[in-house]
């Protein structure tokens, strides 16, 4: 047996058999070269790029100029992600034959994985040149264009990829990642359909699938796919993404088992130097959403707050610069905002330290722009995960998570990766204020004056079909209410419509918000009698934004903490009788109010109240609470312990 008969059955389709007479050959000769190439590529098409690698190392030794040698090498550091070893090896291999459109793409991918997508594309513009129709540079030509913000390029480039391998999951894939981004679940259902046709354990596609047709409402196999997501995560494929799966599942321990599929591996910890005591505590915040964004908009109040005494305040901002009064507001209450967008997750860790950054506060985790790499790379001694994603890291890099008793109970810890830090309330508030000019009119959005208005105004991929159907019972048991929802993107008010008359309820009885800037929808949520919030995954900012507004929440908590926001902002509001012990409950609540006006004022009135004598909506009470978490994580550390979870009680 020889290596020419290796690389025939690798050719054929065969890369295990390959290997194994490989791994014969160069047992019996090690200076093989032929058979180390060969045993190479054949790992490489396995999946075992580790053990690929060192194949290729052992044919470099032998031959450090071999041409396919060092191709293969290169796309086996992108594959396993050291994009930096990777561009030199690029170098290396396009040295040696310079028209080779894979290794040109090994050197797009590793260039943008390091932020630096305009070099990116230079890579994949030369692929496309010498193969024209070279699916995967298309496809990461559409990724690469998608950082730049040229988002009808980026589609084109899909486009053509998916006429390129009209059958390749991947590529059909890719594709409705970006028609996800830009707001058209239904056309990325139709690709994801596809992809599940074709290959239905390609990872996450039942999930996204799931995910984009509850964007648009369409609750098609909408129970399947739970059982096959379920199915699939339960046997350790990534079959959804974590953040999805907090709107499908209220199981905590199933959200970690899916954190952990996808959290990048950890880079060794570097040795942290002595912090003076007497220095203040300097605070990173890591987020994409630094500008008119929810989060920004919970937060706000809660930065400017902070003492700067005490503490040392910065920005690492990977988003995008969008400008605006929010915006410049953020901006003014860090004393620094370092813009890290084009610098890669190594990069902006080793910024960190170079800082001399205490605490990380990773606002992202594993939502949409979420770069948990930075965190796995070390970006600083006491790393915490908060407020953007309700979820666990499932990573040994994130060593606490902000909650409060609420929505994180005692008890629930072991579904979790990191040590809890309680304070009396997990979500931040921006101070009350008096609104801009006058409210809108319930004709001007229109909304019936007599009537009254249950509403949820919560993002529509968080109505699951349980959901619905408990608001289809409260208007069955309320004649003349309406419910009032967020439109969404396409499809929602058709298929939420539909839904409507296939309950007997009259579809006319809904009505939909359109989307308006956020000063104007704030302030039209005065307009409803009476929030009703969604499981498994609750409103969280649209909860405050309701109870801001004076308008009572009724929710249902489950186990997770998605489901738990609104049950904490009640509780903190001395609200208990809104948070519903069952779908039942909810709905009988629901309906009593609704016929009982009187009850209804008197549960304005104490909202009212709590809003002005609680802290919930003191951003400065809020900033010292965790202030006190701060200080007593970095004491810990000091004094040589682990991350342990504890409380900060009121002042």
């Amino acid at each position: 047996m020889t290596a020419r008969q290796a690389f025939d059955l690798y050719q054929a389709g065969r890369p295990a058999e390959a290997a194994a007479l490989c791994e014969r050959l160069v047992r019996d000769d090690p200076g093989a070269i032929a058979a180390w190439h060969v045993l190479g590529v054949s790992r490489l098409a396995l999946g075992l790029t580790v053990e690929a690698l060192e194949a290729l190392d052992g044919a470099l030794a032998l031959d450090p100029a071999r041409s396919g040698v060092l191709s293969a090498r290169a796309a086996a550091l992108v594959a396993l992600e050291r994009f930096e070893e990777a561009l030199p090896a690029c170098a290396a291999a396009l040295a040696a034959d310079p028209d080779n459109p894979p290794v040109l793409n090994a050197q797009g991918v590793a260039l943008r994985r390091l932020g630096r997508p305009v070099e990116a594309l230079s890579a994949y513009d030369r692929a496309l040149v010498l193969s024209p129709g070279f699916g995967d540079a298309l496809s990461n030509l559409g990724a690469a264009l998608t950082d730049l913000g040229r988002f009808d390029e980026a589609l084109a480039a899909h486009d053509r990829a998916c006429v390129a391998a009209p059958r390749d999951p991947k590529t059909l894939a890719n594709r409705a990642a970006l028609l996800t981004l830009l707001g058209r679940p239904v056309e990325a259902a139709r690709d994801l359909e596809a992809v599940v046709a074709l290959d239905p354990r390609h990872p996450r596609a039942l999930g996204d699938l799931l995910h984009v047709r509850r964007q648009a409402c369409d609750w098609r196999d909408d129970a399947t796919l739970r059982r096959a997501v379920r199915s699939e995560l339960e046997a350790g494929r990534p079959a959804i993404s974590p953040f999805a799966a907090l709107s499908v599942f209220d199981d905590p321990a199933l959200h970690r088992a899916c954190a952990a599929l996808v959290a990048p591996p950890p880079v060794a910890a570097p040795s942290w130097p002595e912090r003076s005591p007497a220095a203040r505590i300097r605070v990173a915040y890591l987020s994409a959403d630094l500008h008119d964004h929810a989060t920004a908009r919970l937060m706000a109040g809660m930065l400017e707050a902070h003492d700067r005494a005490r503490f040392e305040i910065l920005a690492l901002s990977y988003g995008p610069d969008l400008g605006g009064a929010l915006r410049g507001r953020i901006d003014a209450a860090f004393e620094r905002r370092i813009d890290v967008r084009r610098m890669s997750d190594a990069a902006v860790a080793a910024l960190a330290r170079e800082l001399g950054v205490d605490i990380v506060v990773d606002l992202k985790g594993y939502t949409q722009d979420g770069r948990p790499g930075i965190l796995a790379h070390r970006a600083a001694p006491i790393q915490v995960s908060w407020l953007g994603y309700p979820g666990t890291l499932a990573a040994p890099y994130a060593d606490y998570v902000i909650a409060d008793a609420v929505v994180l109970p005692p008890g629930a810890e072991a579904d979790w990766s990191e040590a809890v830090v309680r304070l009396p309330l997990y979500q931040p508030n921006d101070a009350l204020a008096e609104p801009d000019g006058p409210p809108p009119t319930r004709a001007e959005e229109g909304l019936p004056d007599d009537a009254f208005v249950f509403a949820c105004l919560n993002n529509p991929a968080k109505i699951t079909p349980e959901v619905f159907a408990a608001w289809m019972a409260v208007l069955d048991a309320a004649p003349g209410s309406v419910l009032w929802l967020y439109e969404g993107g396409p499809g929602v008010v058709d298929n939420l419509r539909g839904e409507a008359e296939r309950a007997g309820i009259d579809p006319g009885r809904l009505v939909f918000a359109r989307p308006v800037p956020p000063a104007r929808h704030l302030a039209r949520q005065g307009l409803a009698d009476l929030m009703m919030d969604t499981w498994p995954y609750g409103a969280h900012t649209t909860a405050s934004d309701a109870l801001r507004m004076g308008v009572p929440l009724l929710t249902l908590p489950g186990r997770s903490f998605a489901s738990r926001v609104g049950a904490g902002l009640l509780t903190a509001l001395e609200l208990p009788e809104l948070i519903a012990p069952d779908a039942q409950a909810y709905v009988a609540e629901a309906a009593r109010l609704a016929g009982d006006h009187v009850a209804l004022e008197g549960l304005k009135t104490r909202l009212d109240k709590a809003l002005r004598e609680t802290s919930a909506f003191d951003p400065a009470a809020f900033a010292r609470g965790l202030e006190r978490a701060f200080e007593a994580m970095v004491r810990l550390r000091a004094a040589g312990s682990a991350a342990r979870s504890f409380d900060i009680d009121p002042l």
